[in-house]
């Protein structure tokens, strides 16, 4: 068993060679401060044998604090929103080149007010990440800072804001065809319904463009059948439920803008009466495991977490280390699972 740190381990945890380690570790002047304390940081941390302590602590002392990288989101995302698999990916990623990641939650009056929250410290902010932020006022505030954003998602309005940031999402047109397209096809689709707010922001719009093509291609029915509000309805209780008695008669298949709302949407034909699949198809977006037995058996299209981190972080070393590069789009490739909810 390897018990001895080595100069080497040092330099491989920190992605920095080893002869920058060695400067460090010899007291050489040719290293910037904050490459100092953060070799000396990780030494120390590892227990190396040779490590100067006096070193250490005035590096601590006197040099720059390690910079973090923000993560920036409108609710706290739970264990089974895709949030969470991207904090944890994010976090890994960044921690090898020697960052943390702090977590900010933006309330509704830090929007209204246009105010940072009070934990998001600019002066040691290297980088900050936005996830399903949709408020274009803020998305201003947020890249007005001199430091490079990357958004995961964004408001629907988005690209007409010209905002210096670059923009990371999932692929939502192709796999929806391809979800809805089989679909139609296997049960021979007469009618469907779109359910969700097709202006919550870019992805539920690329969702429903392409359900509406598909349901074109196909010579499917929706007219009649779409139940496309503002978000604020879909979390009153008993709202879906009167939409669908509202309706003369309900589609063979609807198409949710994300698994949620897949689930209030089965609740409620649940409360009439109505059985999933055998009644009607219902499918979603996003493919999170969940305890939730429906959620699982819910047809859907899966949502790469753990490569929306990966690719966060990537996008913005390379925004650092090349301040000047242009703002681009980059979308993930997604993949759709048939389940017992459309089979």
């Amino acid at each position: 068993m390897k018990t001895k740190v080595t100069i080497q381990d040092i330099a491989d945890s920190l992605q920095l060679s080893r002869i920058t380690v060695s400067k460090v570790l010899n007291n050489s002047p040719n290293v910037s401060a904050e490459t100092r304390a953060l070799v000396l940081k990780k030494a120390q941390e590892m227990n190396y044998k040779y490590v100067n302590t006096a070193a250490y602590s005035n590096a601590m002392a006197s040099g720059p604090q390690a910079k973090s990288f923000a993560f920036v989101m409108h609710m706290t995302p739970d264990a089974f929103h895709i949030g969470s698999g991207i904090i944890t990916q994010l976090e890994q990623e960044i921690r090898t080149k020697g960052y943390s990641l702090t977590l900010h939650s933006i309330t509704e009056e830090d929007i209204a007010s246009l105010t940072l929250p009070p934990n998001l410290n600019k002066n040691q902010t290297e980088a900050i990440v936005c996830l399903e932020l949709f408020q274009p006022d803020y998305s201003r505030l947020l890249c007005s800072l001199g430091i490079p954003v990357l958004f995961i998602d964004a408001c629907i309005d988005f690209r007409s804001l010209n905002l210096d940031c670059s923009l990371l999402l999932m692929e939502n047109r192709v796999s929806t065809h391809q979800m809805l397209a089989a679909l139609c096809e296997k049960h021979h689709l007469t009618s469907m319904g779109f359910v969700g707010d097709n202006r919550h922001c870019i992805s539920f719009s690329e969702r429903y463009e392409a359900f509406f093509l598909t349901a074109a291609e196909y010579g499917v029915d929706t007219q009649s059948y779409n139940i496309i509000a503002d978000d604020s309805n879909y979390s009153q209780d008993g709202w879906m439920t009167e939409q669908l008695q509202k309706k003369e008669r309900l589609p063979q298949l609807f198409f949710c803008a994300n698994d949620v709302l897949a689930q209030v949407l089965i609740h409620s034909l649940t409360e009439l009466g109505l059985r999933v699949p055998e009644d009607v198809l219902v499918c979603g977006f996003d493919g999170l495991p969940s305890v939730n037995t429906p959620m699982n058996s819910l047809t859907t299209v899966r949502i790469p977490c753990k490569e929306l981190g990966t690719c966060a972080a990537q996008l913005l070393f390379q925004k650092i280390q090349y301040p000047g590069s242009i703002p681009f789009t980059i979308y993930l490739d997604t993949q759709v699972h048939f389940r017992n909810s459309a089979p």
